[in-house]
């Protein structure tokens, strides 16, 4: 379905409020780095008293100020290829860039009500919903009927995690598990598409039992974990995940990817959150318990930190009308990512583990907004609205 797009209008929006992709992947972008120098601060006891302090604050701004928004302008910019509708530009994108920037400084600013970004925060994800969620519906494209729940699942998970503080870890991990369940969602479809594409090979058939297993684990998992079943029943479906994801990897041809580093890199990244299937799995089956921390992390660092980065800089370029060819120093932010998730796994909670892990962040972030920059602030090249 070809979207119908009123050009003359179109062009007269400044670039980067004509698609989601531009101003949620920058500012996302430079937030996180932001958001991990303010937290090393804390850990090494600088005082902030006019910041909001806490390992809380932390958690909410990588799930929700970080990666939910990226979600929020992938999904976005995704939903006009398929349902053919035009995404959301101009002032609707603008009021859900100030509601977001609304929520980042009224977490941040500690003698800001507490309320007001709480109030914003949700206001941003129900908004998202209604502008993503009318589209699915008016298309009747009911397999991506997903980015309705999840933003509804989204809008209250940020509010309860402040609201509620006795479930606030809970509340946490439901966040990053949901986070976790979209990437294995939307790279399942895109990672064997784009390996195959450039590697001029035949995608191989998707397996109905593993594609059935891992949407049955993931919702179990994210179940069990709601409604507070014994970890043990955790593990048994993070384990479960883990092995679907290796039988799904395995098929999508990983021994000629290193070519690219466009494709390797999103490989990388969907390896380290099995990792941490694996890793969660020794926790929540009391073999490892000192495990659950670093399992977290592969999720959070490696899986949804390192594909974040690898695919906002392919769409950054599709939909920007560049060719698919990742800029000179990209391979080093993409190594960067997975060093930084090792780092947090296996280094931490030595104080130089966190410290390395969110150095390699920051390069792999700072190289991002030198290349993108441009990108996501200037006209398509072709010529093209978008």
């Amino acid at each position: 379905m070809i979207p119908i797009v009123d050009r003359a209008r179109a062009e007269s929006i400044a670039p980067i409020w004509r698609m989601p992709f531009r101003p949620f992947f920058w500012g996302a972008a430079l937030w996180s780095m932001l958001a991990l120098l303010i937290w090393q601060g804390q850990l090494l006891g600088w005082q902030m008293p006019a910041l909001r302090a806490g390992v809380v604050w932390h958690s909410h701004e990588m799930l929700f100020g970080f990666a939910a928004t990226v979600v929020v302008g992938f999904l976005g910019t995704a939903m006009q290829t398929w349902t053919g509708i035009p995404s959301p530009k101009g002032g609707q994108l603008m009021g859900l860039v100030g509601l977001w920037l609304l929520a980042r400084l009224g977490y941040l600013l500690a003698a800001v009500p507490i309320w007001v970004p709480v109030i914003a925060e949700v206001s941003f994800f129900l908004f998202s919903a209604f502008l993503l969620g009318a589209r699915v519906l008016r298309t009747k494209q009911w397999r991506n009927m997903f980015v309705l729940p999840a933003m509804l699942m989204f809008a209250a998970l940020s509010a309860s995690h402040w609201l509620l503080p006795a479930a606030q870890s809970r509340i946490a991990l439901l966040a990053l598990l949901l986070v976790t369940a979209i990437i294995l969602v939307i790279g399942g479809r895109v990672i064997p598409f784009f390996t195959a594409r450039r590697f001029h090979v035949s995608p191989k058939d998707k397996l109905p039992a593993v594609e059935w297993g891992t949407h049955i684990a993931v919702l179990g998992l994210l179940l069990s974990v709601a409604i507070g079943l014994p970890k043990i029943v955790w593990a048994f479906f993070v384990f479960s995940l883990g092995v679907l994801q290796v039988i799904r990897v395995l098929r999508w041809h990983p021994t000629k990817i290193w070519a690219e580093p466009m494709v390797w890199s999103l490989h990388v990244s969907y390896w380290l959150v099995i990792l941490g299937c694996f890793l969660a799995a020794l926790a929540w089956s009391h073999i490892a318990p000192s495990w659950q921390s670093p399992a977290l992390h592969a999720f959070a660092v490696g899986g949804i930190g390192g594909l974040i980065l690898s695919m906002t800089s392919r769409v950054s370029l599709g939909h920007t009308g560049r060719v698919l060819q990742a800029p000179r120093w990209m391979p080093l932010a993409f190594v960067a990512l997975a060093l930084s998730a090792l780092a947090r796994v296996f280094w931490a909670p030595a104080p130089s583990g966190f410290l390395a892990a969110i150095i390699a962040w920051v390069v792999g972030y700072t190289l991002f907004l030198l290349y993108y920059t441009p990108v996501l602030f200037q006209p398509r090249v072709d010529g093209h609205p978008g």
